[in-house]
This record gives structure tokens, C-alpha cells and sequence, in this order.
């Protein structure tokens, strides 16, 4: 029999082959066949039949290969989801308005170095706020609102409404010095939209860039037109997994920063004809995807001008996703590969992002694990929980309760983990993000290598 010593040492052998596994971008990419078998799993594993659910599709270059529907678009009267359910897109929108600015600016309209002022002369801190801080989420616009109205985001508001309502708030911060996730940045950019054109962001974004595409069915989700085929929004408690139906939210209040509905062939279609010159030109659309050039610690380079900079399995994959009471939504595109991918769900409580991701390295060649849960014994309960070191600011702590494992970052809510036969630490519910324990000769746990959104090199997370 195998001693605990070499046990652990075997497992330690194991770890380190999975760590150098991950992000590989050598595999070839799957077959059709492989990829329908695999996204039909991951989907049958994220949606239940009887629940709100999700449109996904994958397509290599104009060739559509796996595209699905399941669950519900309306629990009371059960009818079901099909691929060309329309869903609220929440921040995707972002994209379109970020390629309007951009297309406006390669007309001669606007420069999107210009001044806000420019547009918005009555704006608070205009003059030192630029187009492009605000689509880089550079610009210290506030999302917080302090005095909020009661049933201000059920109105349908004007763009006048929206923007007396943003300039109220001081800036988070000098414009240009850090970056913070903003609508009401986008928001602006919308009324910047209507200055130069003359007519509704949403309207401009249709005739401009949509309809020359081909693209019919993404339009503003104004709520009381008949639409045919648009789903019902759910949230789902993650506690107890009821459901109830999403609170409402006019489509005016996110406005430019999350307005639109769409489809997932149309989006299909964007993402595809963004990247590829059909909408902004090569230049443009690069700089859609440059991320700020901002000082020390406060650099990123995850966003650029409306546009997510991902990477999966070692491969670019640039796009947006969204999340809006009811909905969650992600498109994106593999520009190496010619993949694109859309998730469209009518439930919040759904990882839009984390299915997109699971679908590109599908057809990379290259899929996540679906994690299967094992049973942990207390003996190994009590080895791995501690207190580990993230970064110099920020502990991970593991802790056990009611026999059930939890992970704990910093001063927020503990979140259960599951581990795998492989003795992985996934999240529940899953996210990708992984830790994998690292024990010494003796079976002391003494890191995790932390696997974010489940690709390599691993962080490493010393014991304290």
C-alpha cells in the first residue's frame, strides 16, 4: 500500500501536470462534431428544461456550428426557448455604442479625443473629460447615485433626464488616472450620439451601422411594443433556487450603457462584422481593443473602447458581456480563430460569461472540465483550512462549516467550493476559477495554486 508520504507526493506530481497543462494554445481546433457533443453537455449541465434558460451558438468564420436553445422563455404558461428568442443584451450594448463613436469619428463628426465639453457644455467637469476616457471607463464618471428616487429606473426617462441625474455626482477620481466600470459613462456617450447625429443613440445605431449588416432584429427594448418571440426575465434565489420573475427596469435607464435586445444570430453577425472591418475600419476597431495606458499600479489591460480584452486557453477573445435584472449575455470572438460566440440567458442568476468562455475553448480544442463533485472527508476538511496570501493586501480563507468547505477573500461573503477527483477546489456555483491544493512529503497543505477562470500560469498562494 501506497504510504501517505508518497500519497501526497503523487498528488503533487498530478498538480503540477495539470498547472502545466493549462493555457496551452497548440491543440488543434475540435471538429464540428466535437464541438456539438460538448456544448450540448455544457449546456444540458448550466439550464434545466423546466427553468429559465439560454441561447448559445459558436460559429467558425460565417459558418454557424453549434447553435441551441433550452428551458423556458415563459415559466407560467411554459413556453420554451429557441434560438431566435429575443433577450434584453444589458451592457453588449456598450459595444455598439463604442463602434458609434468610433464610426462617427472616421467620418470627420467627432474626435474621440475631444472634450465632453464639446457636446455637453453645461455638464459638470466637461472640459476635463474626454470621449475617450469615457469609453475606456478612464473618465471618474460615478455610478454611484446618493439620493436615489424612488422608481426612478422603472420610468421611461430622456436623455435630459438621464443626464441631469449623472450630474449630480461628484467624480470617483481625477479623469484619466484610474479605470472603474461606468454606465453612466456610456450613458453620455449616447447623448453625445444624439448631438451629432440629430437623432435617438438607438436610432442612429440602426440606420448606421445595423442596417447596412443586415442585422433586424436588435433594436431598443422599448417595453410596451409587441415583439415576437421575446423572453421573459427570471432571477433565481442561488440560496434556495427559487424563482420569481425579474424586477423591472426601463430600457431608458441604462440607455446607451445597456438598452438593446437582440438575438443571438444577430449578435453572431456584430461581433463577427466588428472585428473584421465591416463596421469600423482595422484601425478603428484596433483601437477599440487597446487598453488605457494609465500610471503604476492603476494600469489594466483587460478593457479598451467598449470592449472586453479576455484571453481563453492562452487565445484572445474580445467582446462584452451583460447583466440586467432578468438576463445575462455575452458576445465575443476569438480573432486568431475565427470563432465567434454569443450566450443569451433569461435568468440574472445565469454565467453568461463563464458558458462563453466554456464554448470558445470548446472550439479551441481545448474544454474546461465540467466539474464533478467527491466527497471530502473531515480529516481533509481540516488540511486545508487556513488562511493563504493572495497578494500583500488580500487573504483567501478557507474555513468548514456544517461539514461543507468555503472560501472567504478578504472581508466578502464566503462562497462553498467543490472538489473534483482531481482534487480541485472549484466554486459553487462554477465560475472556472480554481485553487489546487499543494501539500508537502508529509500531506501538510502548504499553498493553492489559484487558476483563474480555470487557465494557467497558477498564482501562487502561500500558507500563513
Amino acid at each position: 500500500m501506497m504510504s501517505t508520504a508518497l500519497r501526497y507526493l503523487a498528488m503533487l506530481l498530478v498538480a503540477a501536470s495539470v498547472a502545466n497543462c493549462q493555457g496551452r494554445t497548440n491543440a488543434s481546433p475540435a471538429t464540428d462534431a466535437a464541438i456539438v457533443q460538448e456544448a450540448s453537455a455544457a449546456l444540458a449541465a448550466a439550464c434545466a428544461q423546466s427553468g429559465p434558460g439560454a441561447v448559445v451558438l459558436i460559429a467558425r468564420g460565417d459558418h454557424v456550428v453549434y447553435r441551441d436553445a433550452r428551458g423556458l422563455a415563459n415559466l407560467e404558461l411554459g413556453v420554451p426557448l429557441t434560438p431566435d428568442s429575443v433577450f434584453r443584451i444589458a451592457s453588449v450594448t456598450k459595444t455598439f455604442t463604442a463602434a458609434m463613436v468610433v464610426e462617427l469619428a472616421e467620418t470627420g463628426a467627432l474626435a474621440v479625443d475631444d472634450p465632453l465639453a464639446k457636446y455637453l457644455p453645461d455638464f459638470p467637469n466637461a472640459s476635463s473629460i474626454t470621449l475617450r476616457e469615457l469609453l475606456n471607463h478612464t473618465s471618474g464618471i460615478s455610478d454611484v447615485v446618493n439620493s436615489p428616487t424612488p422608481g426612478f429606473s422603472r420610468r421611461d426617462l430622456k436623455t435630459a433626464d438621464l443626464i441631469a441625474e449623472i450630474g449630480k455626482r461628484a467624480l470617483d477620481f481625477a479623469p484619466g488616472s484610474q479605470f472603474r466600470y461606468s454606465n453612466a459613462g456610456f450613458i453620455l456617450l449616447g447623448a453625445v450620439i444624439e448631438k451629432v447625429t440629430g437623432k435617438p443613440w438607438y436610432t442612429a445605431v440602426q440606420h448606421q451601422l445595423l442596417q447596412p449588416l443586415g442585422i433586424t432584429h436588435t433594436q431598443f427594448g422599448v417595453a410596451p411594443a409587441i415583439i415576437p418571440g421575446r423572453a421573459e426575465g427570471y432571477s433565481t434565489d442561488e440560496r434556495t433556487q427559487t424563482v420569481t420573475n425579474a424586477t423591472y427596469i426601463s430600457s431608458s435607464f441604462p440607455a446607451a450603457a445597456g438598452g438593446l435586445i437582440s438575438t443571438a444570430d444577430d449578435l453572431r453577425l456584430w461581433i463577427h462584422a466588428l472585428a473584421n472591418g465591416q463596421v469600423v475600419s482595422a484601425a478603428g476597431f484596433q483601437q477599440m481593443t487597446t487598453p488605457p495606458d494609465l500610471p503604476g499600479a492603476h494600469a489594466t489591460e483587460s478593457y479598451g473602447l467598449g470592449m472586453y480584452l479576455w484571453q481563453v486557453r492562452g487565445a484572445r477573445f474580445l467582446g462584452h458581456s451583460g447583466d440586467i435584472d432578468g438576463f445575462t449575455s455575452t458576445a465575443a470572438y476569438l480573432p486568431a480563430q475565427d470563432i465567434s460566440v454569443v450566450v443569451l440567458a433569461n435568468d440574472d442568476n445565469f454565467d453568461a460569461q463563464t458558458m462563453a468562455r466554456r464554448l470558445a475553448a470548446i472550439a479551441l480544442g481545448q474544454p474546461y472540465t465540467l466539474p464533478a463533485p467527491v466527497e471530502i472527508s473531515s480529516q481533509e476538511l481540516a488540511s486545508l483550512a487556513g488562511k493563504y496570501q493572495l497578494d500583500p493586501n488580500t487573504i483567501e480563507t478557507l474555513s468548514v462549516k456544517d461539514g461543507k468547505l468555503y472560501g472567504q477573500r478578504g472581508s466578502r461573503n464566503p462562497i462553498q467550493l467543490q472538489m473534483t477527483a482531481a482534487h480541485e477546489l472549484h466554486f459553487v456555483p462554477d465560475e472556472l476559477s480554481y485553487f489546487v491544493p499543494v501539500r508537502d512529503a508529509t500531506g501538510h497543505v502548504t499553498r493553492l495554486d489559484y487558476f483563474f477562470k480555470g487557465d494557467g500560469p497558477p498564482r501562487l498562494l502561500p500558507r500563513n
